[in-house]
């Protein structure tokens, strides 16, 4: 009977033990599900991988290259961000360029079938130490700085076709950027320069860019269709909201009096090519004639034989005796002989 009794007693130890050991591995399971393991493997999550960045060292970690952007959650990021990937290099400040196909290969040796769920760039490059500005930030700064500039055009500004570096990388954490252009900004396509500045006002790198800048302003065109010495009044001039980026020296409706340099067709711009200053006396044109003497000041009408202006002489015929003089300008519609 006592046999049977420490039989059954040490059945029962065995089932309790069991039992005890498998609730310590569902509670491990558990714990290693809360933790994030689980979902880390599958799912539908995705990490986008920068395609340029600058890391700490001495590994680079998946935090440091990659941003969550679907179906992350806070407990998966944090079981996965700080996976440790490739050595990072020991040149501070000197970035190196990785082509999709190596980073793809680099990416499957260190995470496995979860680089199914990165979306990677066609190349990233790393640096060690230092800073980063990305090709997005470095157009907002671009626009940024020309926006101020713009104001001094005049009309609506838009700007366009940037060529800008894919990025900009400084060697320390406290270098800036400084933009600065070749010249006043125009309409059109204009070079810009990009410098690296450090701490102490030295200049560190140096890039160039460019962009292409709208300007739709409303400008001055021929109202009717102009010829060759026409005069430029209200009357022959209009507005039309034109991109001055295509019409260049474009006349902007101010100084005169103007008369036409060469012809111009209906609705088309003024540019200064088409325009020339009016001068005091015109070939043709009907002037007093003045004669002063020592003692005596005559003045008679006369018919200017050319064109000139303020100060300069030109031959006028004496509408009296048919004689041609030549005399000098000396105010409006007004020629003197001494």
């Amino acid at each position: 009977m006592a046999g049977t009794t420490q039989t059954r007693n040490s059945r029962i130890g065995r089932i309790v033990r069991a039992l005890a050991l498998a609730a310590v591995l569902v509670a491990g399971t558990a714990t290693m599900l809360c933790a994030g393991t689980g979902p880390v493997k599958g799912g539908d999550w995705k990490l986008l991988v920068r395609s340029a960045v600058c890391v700490l060292g001495p590994d680079v970690l998946l935090g440091e290259i990659a941003d969550p952007v679907s179906g992350v959650d806070q407990r998966t990021w944090e079981s996965i961000k700080n996976i440790k990937l490739w050595k990072a290099s020991t040149r501070r400040g000197r970035p190196v360029t990785i082509d999709r196909d190596k980073l793809l290969q680099v990416l499957r040796y260190y995470m496995g079938d979860m680089v199914r769920n990165l979306v990677l760039p066609s190349q990233i490059t790393v640096q060690t130490g230092g800073r980063v500005i990305t090709g997005e930030d470095l157009e907002s700064s671009v626009v940024a700085f020309l926006t101020q500039r713009a104001k001094d055009l005049g009309g609506d500004c838009e700007f366009r076709n940037f060529r800008l570096p894919m990025h900009y990388f400084f060697p320390n954490d406290y270098d800036t950027l400084a933009i600065e252009l070749d010249g006043d900004l125009k309409p059109g396509s204009n070079v810009v320069r990009l410098k690296g500045m450090a701490s102490d006002g030295r200049v560190v790198s140096t890039k160039a860019g460019s962009v292409f800048v709208d300007v739709w302003k409303a400008v001055p065109v021929a109202s009717k269709p102009l010829n060759r010495f026409d005069r430029v009044t209200t009357e022959t001039v209009s507005f039309m909201r034109m991109n001055l980026a295509y019409n260049q020296d474009v006349w902007d409706g101010t100084g005169g009096p103007w008369r036409m340099a060469r012809t111009l067709g209906r609705n088309q711009p003024f540019s200064m090519s088409h325009l020339e200053q009016i001068p005091l006396i015109e070939k043709g044109e009907r002037v007093t004639l003045v004669y002063r003497g020592s003692r005596i000041q005559l003045s008679m009408k006369a018919e200017a034989l050319g064109e000139a202006d303020m100060g300069q002489q030109v031959s006028v015929r004496n509408l009296q005796s048919n004689k041609v003089i030549l005399a000098t300008v000396v105010g409006n519609d007004m020629v003197m002989v001494r």
